[in-house]
This record gives C-alpha cells, structure tokens and sequence, in this order.
C-alpha cells in the first residue's frame, strides 16, 4: 500500500509520514528571486527569503510539521515628479513571515490520511503606506516569489484524503476546510487600519496515478470555493479557483531521465471591494526537467518553464526561464544549488529576471 501514500498526500497536501523519531527532517533553502519591469514602467523587485521547516514524527502513523520564514523584499520604481525631474520612490518590507503547524495522521495502511493545520500570526499582517508597492508585487501569481505575504492573522485548516488502488491505477480523492480569523492588512497615513475578514475556503481534490515506463503519469484536478470577504463595512468576493495538473516522468538513453509537469489555474470573476465586477484570469504554466548523472553521485537537472497569464482587460502575459540545479544527495543529508534567467512580458512591459536557490536537507 506504500505505493498510493503519494498520491493521498498530494491530495492533502502532507508531507510523506515517517517511521520513527529518528526519521526526522530539517530542511532550509535561501533563495534570492529579482525582476526589472520596464519599458514603459522603470521597476525593480527582489526578495531574499530563509524558508525553515522541521518534520518530526511523533508516532509510526502521527508526523508533526512546522514551518516559517525570514524575508526581506524590496521595491523601486522610477517616476516624474511635479517638476519633470525623475525620481526614486522606493517600498521595503521585512521580517518573519507567519508560522505554519500541520499534523498529519495516516490510517489504514495509508488509504487514508488525515491533516490539522494552524497558521500562527508571527508575521506582521499590517502593510503601512510605503510598503504597499513592494507587498503588491510579491503577492503576484504570475511571478512567484518564494514569500508571497508576510502575514494573514490566525488561520484553522482540516482536511482528509482517501486512495484507492484500481489494478495498476491509485485513484484518490482529499478535501480540506480552512477558516481564518479578522485581521488589519491595511494602515493609512494617519495610523487608521483597516479590519478584515477573510472568507473561509473549502477545497475539493480527485487525482491519479499510473506507471509510465520507468516513471509514472499523474493527473489532478482542484477546486476551491471562496466565502464572501469583508473589509469593514463592504463585502467582496475574488472569485472560485480552478486547478488542473498533469505530471509524466520517464526515462530516456543514456541513463537521462525527463520530467515534463503541466497546470493550469482558472481564476473565475469575482466582486471587487467597490461592488465592480472583478475579472476573470487565468495562468498556463509548462515545464520540462532532465535529469542527467555526474561523477561524485552528483545529479545536475537542467529545465526550461514558460508561463502565460491571460485576464479581462490586460494584456497577456509571458515568461520563459532556463534553469538548473545540482543535487548532491549523501543519505542523511541532501544539497541542491540552483539557478534560473527569465525573460518575457508583463501586461505591456517587458520583463527580466533571475533566482538563485539553495536547498538543504538534513536528516530523513
């Protein structure tokens, strides 16, 4: 049964259970992600973030996970004063972002498994006037910043995911319930804040697996439902999610094996905190991973990932990144070194950037 464990947690979205205390597992990856948007805007954004995560497990079937981050983001966009001289105006933000507990509890051979999360509020939840730019655009789908938000006030999740072996399929199907509680995201000038409510979100998941070569193909799809959001005294709504995923690995000659990994998220229209009518959008990501071996155990997996971003009223979207990445796993311990340039279109403007990345794994 240990063969559909996978796909239940994929499902509700877990972490893999292990064994005993000694199995436990520390991990951490600094990462530095930078774009310039110009032409015809002038803008720079970066983030530094130090993501931690810890995984003990408790008892054979009971694994404890906890998670957090430092970040530092930073905006700067150049403009025309009242004057006609140009000028820098510059947004920061910085500090631990929220904290996120999870359990994960498996039943029955693992056909089901069972999650409780908590998101404790350790990260300011409160954007003052000149760290809006630089908030607004980490929180970008289309540009995906390792922290997209530093804080989001005290949050409750459950969920459940069952699998089911069908001859040489795993079928299985999850669904979670998440409830936050009131929060102040905005501070005015003049030290005024705004109270808000998120609107809790329920979550469906059904999803499959089969083997593919020396590989497997795996399908998915996700649904989320939104309840209504409050901000003071209006009521608004960003609209359902739609999810699909498809995932196939195989291996080619030569001891290189491939992963191709495709999703699409639909973002239906909503109501905007004014009562307009807030667009549609949705994002079209590919990307393909070869996987070659090196002398010294090492793994080098270079990739390539396009990005397309379509919504009401803007112009599409665009991004190309080539990549790679090292993996140097010893057993106890794993590192994986990676890099990435990207170019392309943002609505109107043309786009740049880079990351680079380092993951740690110790333990497990």
């Amino acid at each position: 049964m240990r063969r559909i464990l996978p796909l239940v947690l994929l499902l509700s979205g877990g972490a893999l259970p292990a064994q005993s205390f000694w199995d436990s597992q520390v991990r951490f990856g600094p990462q530095f992600v930078s774009y310039d948007i110009k032409a015809p805007v002038n803008e720079r954004v970066s983030q530094v973030a130090f993501p931690m995560f810890v995984s003990v497990p408790v008892l054979p079937a009971l694994t404890i996970d906890i998670g957090t981050a430092y970040a530092s983001a930073n905006h700067e966009r150049i403009a025309v004063d009242s004057t006609g001289a140009l000028v820098t105006i510059s947004s920061a933000l910085s500090g631990l972002t929220d904290t996120q507990l999870r359990a994960i509890y498996s039943l029955g051979q693992d056909r089901v498994v069972l999650t409780a999360g908590l998101n404790l509020p350790t990260g300011s939840a409160t954007l003052k006037p000149d760290e809006f730019d630089a908030a607004t655009r980490i929180g970008s789908d289309f540009l995906s910043f390792p922290v997209s938000g530093f804080g989001s006030g005290f949050g409750m999740t459950g969920g459940v995911a069952v699998a089911q072996p069908m001859g040489t399929w795993n079928v299985g199907a999850g669904a979670s319930l998440r409830s936050a509680g009131e929060y102040e995201p905005f501070e005015d000038g003049s030290g005024t804040a705004t109270s808000f409510k998120p609107g809790a979100e329920v979550r469906a998941r059904i999803g499959a697996d089969h083997p593919w070569g020396t590989g497997r193909v795996s399908l998915g799809l996700t649904f989320s439902k939104y309840g209504d959001d409050r901000a003071n005294a209006a009521v608004y709504n960003t609209g359902d999610r739609f999810i699909g995923q498809v995932a196939v690995s195989n291996s080619l000659e030569n001891g290189v094996d491939y992963s191709v990994v495709l999703w699409n998220l639909y973002r239906a229209a909503g109501t905007l905190i004014d009562q307009s009518v807030s667009p549609s959008g949705n994002i079209t990501n590919a990307m393909v991973i070869f996987g070659v071996s090196a002398p010294a155990n090492v793994r080098v997996e270079p990739s390539i990932e396009t990005r397309l971003w379509s919504q009401q009223g803007a112009n599409t979207s665009f991004s190309a990144t080539l990549g790679t990445r090292l993996v140097v796993d010893r057993g106890t311990w794993a590192m994986v070194p990676g890099f990435g340039f990207t170019i392309g279109t943002l609505d109107a403007a043309t786009l740049t950037g880079m990351r680079a990345t380092l993951t740690v794994r110790v333990g497990g």
